[in-house]
């Protein structure tokens, strides 16, 4: 993972844009560069950015562990002190954090970290960050929510924030985070590092191994026990006991098929009279049936036989009309030819007629359409006759109106432009006049301003306020002192009384001493007075240092205002410059306007003068300046209507003629046609008489029926008549066939009736006396009861003696499995007391010891370079660390007893071993330190420098944040933060 750009917007004290590009010069080539400047001028900021872009997190804010501490923002909303969105800059509506960085599968990423406030608004309420990933070698965003976004960038580093800020970014106060962090925070990280994760898993899939093969064994075991099997003398008792029931059920079951048999044999006998009862009915309905439809077949035979003799005479009074009827029929087949022939030539004479008619009408209206328009057109050029000339001369005429029109636009175009540079002139006139009145103000103000600064500048200098601080901390610590005394006299009850006994020249029972000043200066027995005249003294100045503390404040709050000022009346009088400037430039622009206006006023007036010439009058030129246009395209239209009139008026001269000769022509073709179509009609007239007499004859003979027509009917009526008589006859003879064969049937039926109910009651007899016998000997018990009660003992014996027999495979077959997984249920126990855990955390933490191991040989290699005292070491069996003191003959001790400057230089030791240990998936190329360099003393100072100067050959790079200034001029790049006032920095990098 490597950082390659830093960029930012509005954050904390660096307003306005920002960025750190590692990919250019000269921070490409750097090894190492340091991160200078003030205090607080934002030097943590850009690693904050850093780590809001990566994880919107920071490890400023999460220092903030009182997250029900809520503070006030700017739109009055209630925001947590640990919320990252207080980064924001204040006075600001937007603000994001980025970076670029490689991720472990060598694209280059950007990740973005921006919030806003509502409605883009200083003081709108702070909008919820929104977080965005691009692939820049991809070109594209990846999409997801928040979340997935967050977990996105954590898998393309490899590394959480807490391992980021133990690796990658060592903050203010956390270098010694790694170093005292517990055992399960060391492996996490040396995973993630080394890429050593299966061994968690491993540790992870060992327990659930071993919970999986338990919980198979118990299983087994469970169902084991919860098979019942009885015991052998059980067993003996249950088939002991199943024989002599099977042997009982066998003696019943026999006589049970014997009383069957009988059953069956009366029922068979009673079925077969059911049978033979049914079929003698079967047979007397078709006997009776039989002989209904001989009888029927019989009468309908006769009725056919006289319907037949009935037709053939009605067919022979009917021969003479139908030899008249076919003669009529040849007659008016002729008379229909002739009326179709008639009436077709009436048809064609019709239309030949009403065809001429139609041409002669039609050839008529031209002739006097044409004739009418010959009039209207010679009326219409009669009444334009004096406007010939426009329309003869209109290409000159054109030229004249288009050359008008151009310089009456150009007229009113230079006129727009001479009013609208006129009252660009007043509006320059009146800003002209606010800003010098606006600048009269601003000078009287700053007048005012210079003289209240000189003011206070003298009752400043006035003041030592240096001796007034000395005169201040002398009172203060004379009242301490009273204070103190006060308190100590009053603590012995009878000081007083001890002091009044006291004698000059005789010793003190306490001191011993032979001078006693409070008896010769009573007044130093009264310390309150002496406190209240200093507190006196102390208030008067301490207000006085009061004062000059607001006057200092005052004159930097007006220095402000006339550097304001001073900078507002320049920009007032650049305004006014620029102001005379375009007056003066609007000035020339009017007069060049006026000039254009008189040259194309002329050009005007010549145009319409010339255009006079050609109308004969200027009355015209009140419509072309109504719409010039529209008089234009009228002139043209008129010009074109006048040569179009001539043109066609000379072409209907020409066709008149030719339409009165063709009207002549049809005229005198009429009569004819008019003659042809009399005769006709005539034709068509008579032969339509004859057809109707003759087809009023033949309707009267076979009542119009065609002749051929009631042959057909007779002949199809006759074939019908004995088609059915035959019919009839073989119907008769079937049905006294059935009549007869169903009489023999019936007779049979009735003899076999009488034996099967001799048999009948036989079979009864012998049924009724097997009951009796059975009774007797079964003590009146039903046979049906007794099957019943032997085949239910019978089936529950089975049933617990085969449940005894599978029970006994069951528990042999699982037996066998049980002890196959008490075999592996004890190989996994065995294997998850050495490495299984729940979480992984116990072989983790196994091989993170030799991972560890490992970390300390590359941290012991820095800290040599370091510091020769110390070394560090794993303590044994457990991922904690301790340190071997070489002052101290090899003193094991515990990392929790290093000052501040040791845990420094260990934990830097610990950073660099951590850069420099990688595993085949991942490669930390990036290092920041954060402060932490003022504990060290010159000559460790110097050596810590060499350290991290001797990475640069392994392409790692460190930023370093420190106010020392030795190291930071001893690193030739720098990223300068400088202060702009006003809260502000910006940002220069510095070779």
């Amino acid at each position: 993972m490597k950082i390659l750009a830093i960029r930012g917007r509005n954050l904390a004290s660096l307003e306005g844009d920002f960025e750190i590009d590692f990919t250019a010069e000269p921070l490409l080539s750097a090894g190492i560069f340091a991160i200078s400047g003030p205090t607080g001028a934002g030097k943590s900021t850009l690693l904050d950015a850093m780590c809001l872009a990566l994880f919107a997190r920071t490890p400023r804010t999460d220092q903030a562990k009182e997250n029900n501490v809520k503070l006030q923002d700017v739109s009055n909303e209630q925001l947590s002190q640990s919320d990252p969105r207080f980064l924001l800059r204040r006075g600001t509506a937007s603000g994001f954090a980025e970076v670029d960085f490689m991720a472990l599968n060598g694209h280059c990423y950007r990740t973005r970290w921006s919030v806003a406030r509502a409605r883009d608004k200083e003081n709108g309420r702070l909008q919820n960050p929104r977080l965005a990933l691009y692939n820049l070698d991809k070109e594209e965003e990846e999409q997801g929510t928040r979340s997935d976004l967050q977990a996105r960038i954590i898998e393309l580093i490899g590394l959480t924030f807490d391992q980021f800020t133990r690796s990658v970014l060592l903050a203010q106060n956390d270098f010694s985070t790694f170093l005292k962090a517990e055992q399960g925070e060391k492996a996490s990280l040396l995973e993630k590092l080394t890429g050593t994760e299966l061994y968690s898993a491993i540790s992870r899939q060992i327990f659930e191994k071993n919970a999986r093969a338990k919980e198979a064994f118990d299983l087994i075991r469970s169902r084991i026990q919860g098979i019942e099997l009885l015991t052998d003398e059980e067993e003996n008792d249950l088939r002991t006991r199943f024989a002599g029931t099977e042997k009982e059920l066998q003696r019943v079951e026999k006589a049970k098929a014997e009383q069957q048999a009988l059953q069956e044999a009366v029922r068979s006998v009673e079925q077969q009279i059911t049978v033979r009862q049914r079929q003698q009915k079967e047979a007397t309905d078709k006997l009776a049936h039989a002989t209904e439809l001989l009888t029927v077949a019989r009468r309908e035979y006769e009725k056919g036989v006289e319907e037949q003799q009935q037709s053939e005479a009605h067919f022979k009074s009917l021969q003479q009309e139908i030899l008249q009827a076919r003669k009529l029929d040849i007659q008016l087949d002729t008379a229909i030819r002739d009326l179709s022939n008639s009436e077709q030539q009436l048809k064609d004479v019709t239309s030949r007629k009403k065809e001429a008619e139609k041409k002669y009408k039609a050839a008529a209206l031209r002739q006097k359409q044409g004739q009418e328009e010959i009039a209207r057109l010679t009326e219409w050029r009669e009444h334009y006759k004096k406007k010939e000339n426009i329309a003869e001369q209109l290409s000159a005429l054109l030229l004249h109106l288009d050359a008008a029109s151009a310089a009456r636009s150009g007229v009113e175009t230079a006129s727009r432009s001479v009013e609208t540079i006129r009252q660009a002139v007043i509006t320059l006139n009146k800003q002209l006049a606010g800003l010098q009145q606006a600048n009269a103000s601003k000078q009287q103000a700053l007048k005012q301003t210079e003289e209240k600064h000189r003011g206070l500048e003298e009752e400043l200098k006035a003041v030592d306020i240096p001796a007034l601080d000395k005169q201040i901390d002398k009172l203060r610590q004379e009242r301490e002192q009273l204070l103190i005394e006060q308190a100590r006299l009053e603590a012995s009850g009878n000081i007083k009384e001890l002091r009044a006994r006291l004698q000059e020249g005789q010793p003190c029972p306490v001191c011993g001493s032979t001078h006693h000043p409070f008896v010769s200066n009573p007044e130093a027995d009264t310390p309150p007075a002496s406190i209240a005249t200093l507190t006196l003294q102390l208030q008067e100045l301490s207000g006085k240092k009061e004062t000059c503390t607001a006057n200092t404040r005052r004159l930097a709050r007006l220095q402000q205002q006339l550097l304001q000022l001073h900078k507002e009346l320049a920009d007032s009088e650049a305004a006014c410059k620029d102001i005379v400037g375009k007056q003066q430039l609007a000035a020339s622009r009017q007069e060049r306007e006026e000039v254009v206006v008189k040259e194309q006023s002329a050009k005007l007036a010549q145009s319409l003068s010339a255009a006079d010439r050609l109308f004969g009058n200027n009355e015209w030129q009140k419509a072309w300046l109504q719409n010039p246009e529209t008089f234009r395209s009228a002139l043209t239209d008129f010009a074109r209507q006048w040569h179009g009139n001539a043109e066609k008026l000379h072409q209907l001269e020409r066709q008149e003629s030719a339409q009165k000769a063709e009207c002549e022509s049809l005229a005198s073709f009429l009569p004819s046609l008019e003659k042809q179509f009399e005769e006709a009609g005539l034709l068509h007239e008579k032969n339509r008489t004859a057809f109707s007499t003759l087809q009023a004859e033949r309707k009267k003979l076979l009542n119009g029926r065609p002749a051929d027509v009631v042959e057909q009917e007779y002949n199809r009526r006759m074939e019908e008549l004995k088609e059915r008589l035959k019919k009839l006859l073989a119907t008769q003879t079937e049905q006294s066939g059935i009549a007869d064969q169903t009489r023999g049937i019936a007779d049979q039926i009735a003899k076999d009736l009488d034996e099967a109910s001799a048999d009948l009651f036989r079979r009864k007899a012998a049924l009724d006396k097997w009951n009796a016998d059975y009774q007797a000997s079964s003590d009146g018990q039903p046979l049906e009861a007794i099957l019943l009660r032997f085949t239910q003992e019978k089936t529950e014996l089975g049933f617990r003696l085969r449940t005894q027999t599978e029970n006994k495979a069951k528990v042999s077959g699982l037996q066998e499995e049980l002890n196959v997984r008490r075999t592996e249920s004890e190989r996994w126990a065995k294997l998850n007391e050495l490495a299984g855990s729940a979480d992984g955390a116990k072989f983790r933490r196994i091989a993170q010891g030799y991972t560890l191991d490992i970390l300390l040989n590359y941290a012991n290699v820095q800290l040599r370079e370091l510091t020769r005292r110390y070394r560090l070491e794993r303590v044994p069996e457990t991922l904690a660390l301790q340190v071997i003191d070489r002052d101290m003959c090899d003193e094991v001790r515990t990392v929790h007893s290093l000052s501040g400057g040791e845990s420094f230089l260990v934990s830097l030791a610990l950073a660099l071993g951590l850069s420099s240990l990688s595993s085949n998936r991942m490669r930390v190329e990036s290092l920041f330190i954060d402060e932490g360099f003022g504990s060290l003393d010159a000559e460790t100072l110097r050596v810590a420098m060499d350290a991290l100067e001797s990475l640069r050959t392994q392409g790692r790079k460190i930023g370093v944040i420190s106010h020392v200034q030795e190291m930071t001029e001893r690193i030739p790049v720098r990223v300068q933060v400088c202060r702009a006032g006003n809260g502000k920095s910006t940002l220069v990098v510095e070779r």
